[in-house]
């Protein structure tokens, strides 16, 4: 998470928080799109081998959510790019505050993105169902592209983040 994304991302201590929480709120998120699917798309609870699966599932691959999670600490950067430190009155450093701001802007993405079912099955497929095949890259992309929509902004190699033109 060192490379930059865009001309002012020098907020170097909310990089080092999204960069220490990743795992922890990529857990949270997968747990939380698991009971989101249930509710949405099993609402009276039956059992079947898809629903056994994921309630069965408890250890998840996160890998081709990293680039996702990567992706969305930019954009929330971007969107934060205040990079003033500010007096803290309730003896709390900015490092915690950080982490507090980051963890609940991360949840409400999350929340937001879970209305829709494709990123739900998305999520689903990248890290419970397909992991480790070509479906799983295909489900990291639609996430992506889910993103990128939703924010009109997308991440070049070369350029870092830039809006994206809408028609």
């Amino acid at each position: 998470m060192l490379r930059k994304l865009f001309p002012f991302d020098k907020n170097y201590i909310l990089k080092e928080v999204q960069q220490q929480t990743e795992d922890q709120l990529l857990i949270e998120m997968v747990d939380f799109v698991k009971g989101k699917y249930q509710e949405m798309f099993n609402p009276l609870g039956l059992e079947d081998d898809t629903i056994r699966k994921i309630k069965r599932t408890k250890r998840y691959s996160l890998d081709q959510l990293r680039e996702f999670y990567f992706e969305l600490a930019g954009i929330y950067r971007y969107h934060n790019a205040d990079n003033q430190l500010e007096l803290l009155f309730d003896g709390s450093d900015h490092y915690e505050k950080y982490t507090k701001d980051w963890q609940a802007g991360f949840a409400q993405y999350i929340r937001t993105f879970c209305q829709h079912p494709n990123f739900l099955k998305a999520v689903l497929e990248a890290t419970i169902f397909y992991p480790k095949e070509r479906k799983a890259q295909l489900a990291s992309n639609r996430m992506k592209a889910f993103m990128s929509q939703t924010f009109e902004m997308k991440l070049y190699k070369n350029k870092g983040l830039m809006h994206i033109k809408s028609a």
